[in-house]
C-alpha cells in the first residue's frame, strides 16, 4: 500500500499555478509533486484550471490610459522582431559626400545590407563605385541622372552585384529610397565597356498592375533578385481592401507613399517604413481609406 505524497504547503499553490502567476521556481516545484501523485492536489487544480479562463471575462471592460497602451505597444515592438520608423522619426546623417544626406532605416545584420532615405542637393554627384550587393533606388521627388538616364519620381533603378557605373548626379536635388551594401568606390571617371549592363531601369508608366491574393489588392512587380528570392513590387489596395494572414520566407519591408495601412496594431502614413524579420507571420494588413506603397519580400504564403 502506498500512500499520497504528503502535499503541505503545496495545495495553497494549486490557485497560483492555473493563473500563471506562480514564480518559475514555484511552478516547477508545484509540477514535480503533481508528477509525484498528489490526488489531493490535482483535484484542487482542476478545479480552479475550470475557473481560472472565466474568470477573465467577470471584469467589467476598461479603457486604458493612453500612456499604459503606449507602454503596451512599445514592449510588444521590443520583443518582437520587427522595426517601424514613422516620418518624423530616425537621424539624417552625413552620407561621406558634400550635398548628401542619409537616414538610416534598417541594416540587416547577416548581410550588412542597409535600406536608408537619402537626400541629395541640387549639383550633387556621387562618385562611381562597384556594388558589392545588388543594389535598388526607388525616386521620391526630384531628378536623378545614373549612366545617362535621367530618374524622376516613381522611377526605379537597380544595379546587381559587380556592376560597375560612373558618377550619378542630380541637377535640382532629390530623395530616394536605397537598399544597398556599402559599396566599393572607384576613382573618379572610371568606367567600364556597355557600363549600362546590369543596370535595370524602370520608369513609372511602365509595368502593369496585376490581380493580388485578395480582392481590392492590386500588384505591379517592378524587380526580381534571384539571388536573394524577393520582388520588389508596388502595392495598391483600395479603402477596405484587407490581406490575410500571412508569411515571407525572407525579410519583409514596405515604405508608403500614399494613403493609410495598418499593421501589427501601428497605423503607417506616407513616409512611414516597415520592415519584419523573415518567417514572420503577419495577422490581417488593411487599409481604411486606401494606399500604396513600395514592398520588397519575398512571395506571400496565405497561412488559413
Amino acid at each position: 500500500m502506498t500512500s499520497e505524497p504528503h502535499h503541505d504547503g503545496m495545495l495553497e499553490l494549486a490557485s497560483l499555478y492555473a493563473l500563471g502567476v506562480l514564480a518559475p521556481e514555484h511552478a516547477a516545484a508545484f509540477e514535480a509533486h503533481l508528477r509525484e501523485g498528489c490526488l489531493t492536489c490535482q483535484e484542487e487544480l482542476a478545479a480552479f484550471a475550470a475557473l481560472a479562463g472565466p474568470l477573465g471575462y467577470a471584469a467589467q471592460p476598461a479603457r486604458p490610459r493612453a500612456e499604459v497602451r503606449e507602454r503596451l505597444l512599445s514592449r510588444l515592438q521590443a520583443e518582437a522582431d520587427w522595426t517601424i520608423v514613422h516620418s518624423g522619426e530616425g537621424v539624417w546623417e552625413a552620407a561621406g559626400v558634400d550635398g548628401m544626406l542619409l537616414k538610416p532605416l534598417f541594416r540587416d545584420q547577416a548581410t550588412g545590407r542597409l535600406t536608408a532615405l537619402v537626400r541629395m542637393g541640387g549639383g550633387v554627384h556621387y562618385p562611381p563605385h562597384r556594388p558589392l550587393d545588388t543594389e535598388e533606388l526607388y525616386l521620391l521627388e526630384g531628378d536623378l541622372t545614373v549612366e545617362g538616364q535621367v530618374l524622376w519620381a516613381g522611377d526605379y533603378c537597380a544595379a546587381t552585384a559587380g556592376t560597375i557605373h560612373g558618377s550619378a548626379y542630380s541637377q535640382d536635388g532629390c530623395a530616394f529610397i536605397l537598399v544597398a551594401s556599402e559599396p566599393e568606390r572607384l576613382p573618379e571617371g572610371s568606367k567600364a565597356p556597355g557600363s549600362q549592363a546590369g543596370l535595370v531601369f524602370v520608369r513609372a508608366s511602365e509595368g502593369t498592375w496585376r490581380d493580388g491574393p485578395t480582392d481590392g489588392v492590386a500588384i505591379k512587380p517592378i524587380f526580381s533578385d534571384p539571388a536573394r528570392e524577393t520582388y520588389t513590387s508596388l502595392v495598391r489596395m483600395r479603402p477596405g481592401a484587407r490581406l490575410p494572414r500571412h508569411r515571407h520566407l525572407t525579410t519583409e519591408q514596405l515604405y508608403m507613399l500614399e494613403g493609410d495601412g495598418h499593421v501589427a496594431g501601428h497605423v503607417l502614413g506616407p513616409g512611414d517604413y516597415y520592415q519584419i524579420a523573415a518567417g514572420s507571420v503577419h495577422d490581417v494588413t488593411h487599409s481604411e481609406g486606401g494606399c500604396i506603397f513600395v514592398l520588397i519580400a519575398s512571395r506571400v504564403e496565405i497561412l488559413r
